[in-house]
């Protein structure tokens, strides 16, 4: 369903006036949500509506709203209103205009065919520079007879690389940018995962777009689901790809204590480095009491850990949460033999345990053989 929902929305290419409504192939039903936002041109916050649009099973398709083409404090502008466009997913996708409406730049000029092509670009740029720009930035006018006045942004003194505002309606793109790009998205993802099922929620955690999977993940946790179907997908997911470790953990750790523990080991024997040195973090922060006889079987793995920094932190974490385990000693023993870095990181791990009179013997023999390198 959801590689639907994708080509769907494909073939919704941006439009930039609205000649009729989309024909609508498949039966949809429209949801209004009402809400409170803030926009940071706004002084205050405002309510808007927010409209989802549904298939026949309840699943989101898309989102739109209708929102005020320029915040303008001097009450000089044009004001148009515009239609906006998501995906189910909160990815800009378009906007729209009232048929026979045009948008408005600086001193009366209206926006061309090439205005409104670059308007699309500019709304579909996350990393815009209206980003990180105050409205009182794009409000302070500029002296218009001297030369240098900022001819991209109109009587702003705001200065625009080019291709990052539309000559003269600086304003206006910013005014845009952040309705299509701001605290809407995270409203869309929320309501998203709200609104499907949790077989639908299954066929989240593998989607490629990583952002089906973090919107899974939350409402997951919002729903307190922690069973073994969704567990073993989102396991299989972070043990294939780091960047969603951190939200990963995150749900992870909110899970009951058998759930947190048996796919912490899953995923300290399967991973890799990252994956690894993740569970020690994790294992290491959890409030929880954690068994001395996990602590021991994670124990039995010490000798594959690749890194000088696994090693290190996993020597640690038996230090602060399981000291003086015979089962740890003896199987951190070997270390010894390998390579200097991480043999000498043992050698004082070890020094501070409690051993038999043999294992003493052995570790003397390091301390004697390498005495001027520790």
């Amino acid at each position: 369903m959801i590689h639907f929902i994708k080509t769907y929305l494909f073939i919704l290419v941006p439009l930039f006036f609205m000649s009729g409504s989309d024909v609508n192939l498949y039966s949809t039903k429209t949801i209004q949500h009402k809400m409170i936002v803030h926009h940071p041109g706004e002084k205050e916050s405002v309510t808007i509506i927010l409209n989802q649009v549904v298939d026949e099973n309840g699943l989101p398709m898309s989102y739109y709203m209708d929102v005020q083409s320029v915040i303008c404090l001097e009450q000089v502008c044009k004001v148009i209103p515009v239609r906006i466009f998501w995906n189910n997913i909160g990815e800009y996708q378009k906007y729209e205009l009232e048929k026979g409406a045009t948008l408005e730049k600086y001193e009366d000029a209206l926006f061309d065919s090439e205005d409104y092509v670059k308007l699309q670009g500019i709304l579909s740029n996350k990393e815009s520079p209206f980003k990180e720009v105050y409205i009182d930035e794009i409000l302070t006018v500029v002296d218009e007879h001297d030369d240098e006045s900022d001819a991209v942004s109109g009587a702003t003194a705001l200065e625009l690389d080019e291709k990052d505002t539309v000559a003269g309606a600086a304003l206006t793109c910013y005014t845009l940018w952040h309705w299509a790009n701001g605290e809407v998205v995270k409203a869309i993802k929320e309501i998203t995962g709200k609104s499907v099922t949790n077989s639908q929620l299954q066929d989240f955690l593998v989607e490629k777009n990583t952002t089906y999977f973090f919107i899974a993940l939350k409402d997951l946790e919002r729903r307190k689901n922690y069973t073994a179907p969704f567990i073993k997908r989102i396991t299989k997911r972070v043990l294939e790809e780091e960047s969603v470790l951190k939200s990963t953990f995150n749900y992870l750790e909110k899970a009951p204590s058998s759930t947190y523990f048996s796919a912490l080991e899953d995923l300290f024997v399967k991973g890799e480095k990252a994956q690894k040195l993740a569970v020690i973090r994790s294992l290491q922060s959890i409030q929880q009491t954690i068994p001395n006889s996990y602590l021991d079987t994670l124990s039995n793995e010490v000798l594959k850990l690749s890194s000088f920094q696994e090693v290190s932190f996993f020597l640690d974490l038996m230090q602060s949460k399981n000291a003086n385990s015979k089962k740890v000693v003896e199987n951190v023993f070997p270390l010894l033999q390998s390579g200097f870095i991480k043999a000498r990181r043992a050698y004082w791990f070890l020094k501070s345990q409690n051993l038999s009179a043999e294992q003493n013997e052995t570790l003397n023999i390091f301390k004697i053989k390498n005495k001027s390198s520790l």
